[in-house]
């Protein structure tokens, strides 16, 4: 966990990495909510040691709601109970299902796995479904069919949407961009339906 780390917000939202952080706090500036943290837990095996150390944070028992955000990647079942177990360790209440809200004492507790109700999958497949009307994802899809074709071994299917991401971002004006700088640029459409749940996410705090 960062030593820098402090508790500045009373609503506090945990994600996999940097580049969520930025995505989320590119949303968040997008419904114009300022009294959210946004930290990174840096990996799903990590998310149980960090919220120990968040716990023990001066001001922890000034925040009012907390939600931990995780991909489902291949298991989204792995995904939820492992965001319940790691609020368990700390004494919180796990939510029986995403977007649930439970509250102990003065606090109340949510999550989400995404995408949203989907077996598998990440963050990445949110970003792309809010583009799928933009005319480089048949380009992307091109591609991808062309190296298959090639022979040339593709990623696994479980990173198949960052490849398709990283692809996509090439076509735009600055090639170099992540997922979290491009949210930041506005190329995710956060009017989109894909990223409904995250923003169902963030009001809820």
């Amino acid at each position: 966990m960062d030593d820098e780390l402090r508790i500045e917000q009373p609503k506090q939202v945990l994600v996999e990495g940097n580049d969520e952080v930025r995505l989320f706090g590119a949303l968040a500036r997008h419904l114009g909510i300022s009294d959210i943290q946004i930290d990174p837990y840096r990996g799903r095996d990590n998310l149980r040691p960090f919220l120990k150390a968040l716990s023990l944070l001066d001001g922890f028992e000034n925040i009012n709601s907390l939600a931990v955000v995780a991909d489902a990647n291949s298991n989204r079942n792995g995904a939820e109970d492992r965001i319940r177990g790691a609020l368990s360790a700390v004494g919180l209440p796990g939510p029986r299902r995403p977007l649930e809200v439970l509250a102990q004492d003065n606090m109340r507790v949510c999550y989400l796995v995404v995408p949203h109700e989907a077996e598998s999958g990440m963050i990445e497949d949110v970003c792309l479904d809010s583009v799928q009307a933009d005319p480089a994802i048949d380009c992307v899809d091109q591609y991808f069919e062309c190296i298959k074709q090639t022979n040339v071994r593709v990623p696994r299917e479980v990173w198949l949407a960052k490849a398709r991401l990283h692809a996509f971002l090439a076509s735009r004006e600055r090639p170099d961009l992540r997922l979290g700088e491009a949210a930041d640029a506005g190329i995710w459409d956060f009017g989109a339906d894909a990223f409904q749940p995250l923003k169902d996410l963030l009001q809820l705090l």
